[in-house]
This record gives structure tokens, C-alpha cells and sequence, in this order.
């Protein structure tokens, strides 16, 4: 029997406070980072370039900034960005071993070191990741194509990238931050490699695909590796649970005519082909008349986000040519609700 849609409950108040209403404050440059003019920038959506005016700057917190301080950033914007979460080393080295694992599929420049993640400049199409993208734009019958996917999937199970998902400097992280005894990270992880100039990470929330539990889960973002402003980092939408809860609110009031199966998929008749709520950047963000923020991130670092956060990303216009590496993995309390869904590796078109 598949499991019930769980009502989706008010996680936060819509109304968002500003800064000014915060109750802690510490000086730290929040809300200050700003490292170029957005107009310097390549960035690329699906249907062109992002519109410079529409582009803003993800804020970065400190590891070591007080639980309160980051507590209330959190509620507030959505997010929270953390800089040196995991250590430096395990980021790299976990980048050396994915593109190792990955090297019969061609996706290295010849002569490169594994780390540094070069793209060969072969056909981009070859390296979709798996699922709902490569079906309807992916390359079809190539071996190394083929061979890719086959490595791309695996990766999820090589004791490199367990390893890596075990950091115990982020399941530190999240028990303190959350205030969880045993922090459970779910099975079902997302480990992908976004080449230059291919397809990018379109519009969405993670309650969608996480319908047969509570919106309460926390969703760590972490780049495998150093990624640019232009590399195709995670971008989000400023300040967008309300957008997201409301999004979601509206699917749960139209699914009278799912059955309960249907309604907790992210991929049933009432949404998108592919499940996102849009592959159009730029008109999405002008249409909720909110910024796109984004960041450089280095290894190490981790984001944190709010289930309703609406996110996406940009093409990989990386200037030296370098794929962005990066996983998300969720958290959940393992003594509380929540999607059991995901207590399973990931597959392509699993239904999640």
C-alpha cells in the first residue's frame, strides 16, 4: 500500500522578518558579501542569458558563528551557508576518487590530474546525469555515453563516496544546528557532475519529491571540490519558503482527482514533465519578482536549506573548463515522521 500524503503543516510564519527584526546580531559582514558586479558575469539559463539586475549574492556564515545567530538567518532567509563545515582535504579527496572511478566514460581532458575535474570537450549530451533530462535530451546508443551512466550510478555505492556521505564534521554539524540526538541522513543521495554548457539544475522545492513525510527534513547541499560563480553552482531563489509552501499548498487543493499513490509523486499529471516547477530561470525569478542568489563556493563549504527553499541553478560557464562536482543529502529525526520513501540508493527513474 503506498503510504499516505501527510498534510503539509506551517514549518514558518509566510511573513519574513528583515534584519532589522532579528533579535540576535553579531558582526560578521552578513549581508555585505558582494564580490563582483553581477554584469561581469557569463550566466546562462536554458533560454539565454540571466538578467544581471535579477542576481544577488548568497551571504556566508561562519562555523563557529552562535547557534541563535544562525538559528535565526535560517528562519529568516532559507538558507544557511556555511563556510569550512567539512574539512578541506575530504572534499578533494572524495573529488579525486569520483573522477577516477569516472575516467573509462571519457569525461576527462587526457593528461589532466583526476582533481582538478577538466572537462574532456566531447559531446555534452554523453554526460546528462540519469532520469527525466537525459530521456528527453540525452545522447542514445553511444557506448561511452552508456558507459557513463553505468560508472554515474555506481559512484553511489563505491566506498569513496560512503565514506565521504559518514563525514562526521557534518553529521556534527546538523546535530548541534538541529538539535537532533542521531541525526538519520536518508539512503536516497544525489551525487552529480554537471559538465560545461550542458543542461543545468532546473526550479524546485524538495517537499515535492518528499510528500509521504512532514516538511521537515534538512537538505545539505555540499560541492565536491571548488566551484566558480560561473561553475553552475546551486543558485536559490531569495527568500522563497513562502513561495514554496504556497506552491505546494496549491498542488495538495488540486489533487482531489489523485489517488493517494499520486499525490505524494512529484512526477504525477498535475506537474511538469520531469517534476520541477520550471526550466526557465530567468522568467520564474521575474515572474515572483525576487533575485537569484548565488555564491563561489570552495571545498568545504556547505549549504543548508529549508524543504519549500525554491532552487535551481545556472549552465556550468566555468572559465578553465572544471565540472562541478556536488551532492545533496537529507536529514531527517529518526524519531519523528518522515519520508521512508528515501531509505533506499538512488536509481535512475525510481519514481522519485
Amino acid at each position: 500500500m503506498a503510504p499516505s500524503r501527510i498534510d503539509t503543516p506551517q514549518t514558518q510564519s509566510s511573513v519574513i522578518p528583515s534584519s532589522k527584526d532579528l533579535k540576535f546580531t553579531v558582526d560578521d559582514g552578513y549581508d555585505s558579501y558582494h564580490p563582483v558586479d553581477p554584469h561581469t558575469l557569463d550566466l546562462q539559463s536554458n533560454f539565454g542569458p540571466m538578467d544581471p539586475g535579477s542576481v544577488g549574492y548568497l551571504q556566508p556564515t561562519s562555523v563557529d558563528t552562535p547557534l541563535e545567530i544562525m538559528h535565526e538567518r535560517y528562519e529568516r532567509d532559507g538558507y544557511l551557508f556555511i563556510k569550512k563545515c567539512i574539512p578541506k582535504e575530504t572534499s578533494l579527496a572524495c573529488r579525486r576518487a569520483y573522477f577516477e572511478h569516472m575516467a573509462p566514460s571519457g569525461l576527462l581532458k587526457p593528461g589532466t590530474d583526476a582533481v582538478e575535474g577538466i572537462f574532456s570537450g566531447a559531446d555534452t549530451r554523453k554526460y546528462m546525469p540519469p532520469g527525466n533530462l537525459r530521456r528527453l535530451f540525452g545522447l542514445k546508443d553511444d557506448p561511452e555515453s552508456d558507459k557513463y551512466v553505468e560508472l554515474m550510478v555506481s559512484a553511489h555505492e563505491a566506498p569513496f563516496y560512503v565514506d565521504f556521505c559518514q563525514c562526521p564534521e557534518l553529521r556534527q554539524f546538523v546535530s548541534r544546528f538541529m538539535g537532533w540526538k542521531n541525526p538519520q541522513m536518508l539512503q536516497r543521495t544525489m551525487l552529480r557532475a554537471f559538465v560545461p554548457n550542458s543542461e543545468l539544475t532546473p526550479v524546485h522545492f524538495d517537499q515535492m519529491y518528499l510528500r509521504a513525510g512532514p516538511p521537515t527534513s534538512l537538505t545539505a547541499w555540499v560541492p565536491i571540490g571548488d566551484v566558480s560563480l560561473q561553475g553552475g553552482g546551486l543558485m536559490y531563489l531569495e527568500r522563497s519558503t513562502d513561495i514554496g509552501m504556497k506552491t505546494e499548498q496549491d498542488f495538495a487543493d488540486n489533487a482531489h482527482n489523485l489517488t493517494d499513490e499520486e499525490r505524494i509523486s512529484a512526477f504525477n499529471k498535475n506537474m511538469n514533465d520531469g517534476g520541477f516547477l520550471s526550466r526557465d530561470t530567468v522568467a520564474y525569478g521575474k515572474e515572483r519578482k525576487r533575485k537569484w542568489l548565488i555564491a563561489e563556493y570552495e571545498a568545504g563549504d556547505v549549504i543548508f536549506h529549508n524543504p519549500f527553499m525554491v532552487h535551481a541553478s545556472c549552465k556550468n560557464k566555468d572559465p578553465e573548463n572544471k565540472i562541478r562536482l556536488a551532492t545533496d543529502v537529507r536529514f531527517v529525526d529518526p524519531e519523528k515522521p518522515y519520508d521512508k520513501r528515501w531509505m533506499k540508493v538512488y536509481r535512475p527513474l525510481d519514481g522519485l
